[in-house]
């Protein structure tokens, strides 16, 4: 950034002085494979005192898709005043390009922020092929502009780069690789006013081919280092995808296992609970076996339902579909746990569609899956409450509602909700809303809940009239989508 190339004397001096700066900076390019770094090294030989001794430099890059020419960096004051100060620092910081080229990376990039609003204004198709700035790139020749036009060519430089650049004088060496074009890098002495002499523009040409195979290592490297972070990422998923396969094998053969012992056991414990019910009821009030045959009778029912919830779930989803009344099909459930509501304190609200047309379901699954979910409700009000159950009908699609008062649903559980075994509770096997999630999805339908703490929950199954229609095609909420 000095006003001029601090080097002096005859041609064989000022040949060891053009060596020197090309030996410093090829070894300062060496030193990094940081793209930015890179950029502003070779912006820092182009305009240090003991570099090239340009006031100001732009390097304007070819985007990634090869549209279109970009202002991507720049270096250089923006008034005379400024570089005083600049160049004065620099001569009582560094004694050596070879010393700030050192520094480079200690020094804030973009520092100069005129000329970098400058620079940042650059963009020209590269298919345009009136504007000079690409043909300078593809003609893989330097040229000095002066007084506006290409030297000694006379090819006049659009007024828009002018009125960006601020001076009609400038050299431009473009930057390229055998066949592969990588940009343009322009320097002037917009500050100073000094003429560009040949000698400048020759040492700028040799300059921009060390700064191109620079350039366009940094960039192969970056793009290495992507995709390395990208098979680092693949393969992480891959190591989780495989770890998941191997538990859910593990998961699978527990399943298999669990249902084999759930149907051995299944018919012993049936005999069990059949024959201390009926020696409870032939059993008279104040026997004392009877307390010890009344825990035996409730305690083989539980097993027993938690024995036919883990062999629902493990079966396979094969429907049986038939045209079904739903309404009807609901008051049916609701007429079966209805001593299970009233003793839980629940009272019962319909709001029944009576126009609801009938739909083709399994009318036996779906009935468990309400009963599952009827039962899950009332187990959330402890305290009594109510329980709503709705249906509604939208063209080739219905839904049923059910909502309780209870506690709800903690925003933490959500996710988790449907998995199988998941539970909250301090009994039952977890499979009740893993069972009614099956179900539903066997039929190509939908489910989602809305929820908040001590506000109740609700669940919506939403169906389609007929197979072949997703009903989660539908739009819903997706926090609560399942």
């Amino acid at each position: 950034m000095n006003p001029q190339n601090e080097s002096a004397g005859g041609p064989q001096e000022r040949r060891i002085a053009d060596l020197t700066i090309l030996y410093e900076v090829s070894r300062a390019l060496q030193n990094t494979l940081n793209e930015e770094v890179v950029l502003y090294t070779i912006l820092v030989g182009v305009t240090h005192g003991r570099g090239l001794g340009f006031n100001r430099a732009f390097l304007l890059l070819i985007d990634p898709a090869g549209q279109a020419l970009e202002g991507r960096l720049a270096i250089g004051p923006s008034s005379p005043e400024e570089a005083s100060v600049i160049w004065q620092e620099l001569r009582d910081q560094h004694r050596s390009l070879g010393e700030l080229l050192q520094q480079v990376p200690l020094i804030a990039i973009k520092r100069d922020l005129r000329v970098n609003q400058i620079v940042e204004q650059f963009r020209v198709p590269l298919s345009d092929p009136q504007h000079p700035l690409p043909q300078m790139v593809r003609s893989h020749t330097p040229c000095l502009v002066t007084g506006g036009a290409v030297s000694p060519r006379g090819l006049p430089i659009d007024a828009h780069t002018l009125g960006l650049l601020g001076t009609a004088d400038f050299a431009a060496a473009p930057l390229f690789l055998a066949d592969h074009d990588i940009g343009l890098l322009l320097a002037d002495n917009a500050i100073t006013r000094a003429p560009i002499e040949a000698d400048s523009l020759r040492l700028l040409q040799i300059y921009a081919q060390a700064a191109s195979t620079a350039i366009q290592n940094a960039a192969l490297y970056r793009q290495l280092t992507e995709r390395i972070t990208e098979c680092e990422r693949a393969n992480r998923v891959l190591r989780e995808s495989q770890r998941q396969l191997l538990h859910a094998e593990r998961l699978s053969t527990i399943g298999k296992m669990a249902a084999l012992l759930a149907h051995e056991i299944r018919t012993p414990l049936v005999s069990i609970g059949g024959f201390a019910r009926k020696l409870l009821r032939t059993t008279e009030e104040g026997d004392p076996r009877r307390e010890e045959l009344t825990i035996i009778a409730e305690e083989t029912g539980r097993i027993e339902l938690m024995i036919g919830e883990v062999l629902g779930y493990s079966k396979a989803a094969k429907l049986e579909l038939e045209d079904t009344d739903i309404n009807a099909l609901l008051r049916s459930v609701l007429a079966a746990l209805n001593e299970t509501l009233q003793r839980a304190s629940v009272r019962l609200v319909f709001g029944l569609d009576p126009s609801l047309p009938p739909a083709l379901v399994d009318k036996f699954q779906l009935r468990q899956a309400l009963i599952n979910l009827i039962t899950n409700a009332v187990d959330a009000m402890p305290g009594g409450g109510s329980l709503t159950v709705t249906t509604a009908s939208d063209r080739d699609f219905l839904e049923i509602g059910i909502a309780d008062t209870g506690i709800g649903i903690a925003q933490e559980h959500w996710d988790k909700l449907f998995a199988p075994f998941f539970t909250t509770k301090s009994s039952g096997t977890g499979l009740g809303l893993a069972i009614v999630s099956q179900i539903i999805e066997n039929h190509k339908g939908s489910l989602r809940f809305e929820s908040a703490p001590g506000q109740g929950a609700s669940f919506h199954i939403r169906l389609a009239r007929r197979p072949g229609i997703a009903a989660h095609d539908v739009v819903v909420p997706a926090e609560t989508q399942r």
